[in-house]
């Protein structure tokens, strides 16, 4: 519910931007510079070990970005990964009975939901070829984009309303597998600007390669302590809706 009112939140406050903000009326002629706030998801398709620890997830972010006279684009960006599913074979094994479950503090069997949580908070550079693909203004068309930052994910157990003391306090991070590193990405598709400003979109395909280092000595689960430096990947799409902060119009006063 905190991650739906922080949403909501913020889709209200950029709304609002955009409905007070006047508007240039020439994008179907000319260039024009276009700082925006951007509100996207997107699913990914994980790879290396990366693929090891989860399966597919989904992710939500915001981009500040701005897209001047020249069709240059740079942007701050930053996403939430989410609803991964956890693949990590044995996982919690010393924790179950012989019968596979595991016991709460108040001896009834457990019900837990374990999947992967994280973020990526990075800068992105590129340019829209509006002549590359079919463009309806000088402002729309082929937006190619890499990026750079950092990136961090991690195990979440959720569970029934009873305390787990072996996944509370200081026991959790034996087991919560916290991943942290530096990643490069990519976008290429379609940047729109809408002539009378009622949609304008972007989509297409994204990916990124990653090098990230165990941030826990040692997992409870195995004994072995996580040292070595893992290679991840992940390769999807991505839709946003672009809410653009155009220069205020001039002021006009009759006598």
């Amino acid at each position: 519910m905190k991650l739906t009112h922080f949403v909501c939140a913020i889709v209200a406050t950029i709304f609002t931007i955009q409905v007070t903000a006047q508007t240039e009326r020439n994008i179907d002629s000319k260039l024009i510079q276009a700082p925006h706030i951007s509100f996207h998801i997107g699913g990914f398709i994980p790879g290396l070990e990366l693929n090891d620890r989860y399966g597919t997830f989904g992710t939500v972010g915001g981009t500040f970005g701005v897209k001047n006279k020249k069709n240059n684009y740079w942007g701050l960006k930053a996403m939430l990964i989410t609803g991964a599913d956890c693949q990590i074979p044995n996982l919690l094994e010393n924790l179950m009975t012989d019968n596979g479950e595991i016991i709460d503090n108040e001896g009834d069997i457990a019900q837990i939901n374990v999947y992967g949580r994280g973020g990526m908070f990075g800068l992105e550079a590129g340019k829209v070829f509006n002549e590359a693909l079919p463009s309806p203004n000088p402002n729309s068309g082929l937006l190619l984009k890499i990026g750079a930052g950092s990136i961090h994910h991690k195990i979440r157990f959720d569970y029934t309303e009873n305390h787990i003391t072996q996944l509370e306090g200081d026991y959790l991070p034996g087991y919560d597998r916290l991943t942290w590193g530096i990643y490069g990405s990519f976008f290429a598709g379609y940047w729109f600007m809408d002539e009378k400003k009622r949609m304008n979109y972007y989509a297409g395909f994204t990916g990124f390669g990653a090098q990230t280092y165990p941030m826990r000595t040692t997992n409870f689960d195995t004994g072995i302590p996580d040292i070595d430096p893992r290679k991840e990947f992940g390769f999807g799409v991505e839709i946003g809706w672009v809410l653009h902060i155009y220069e205020r119009a001039p002021q006009e006063f009759w006598y």
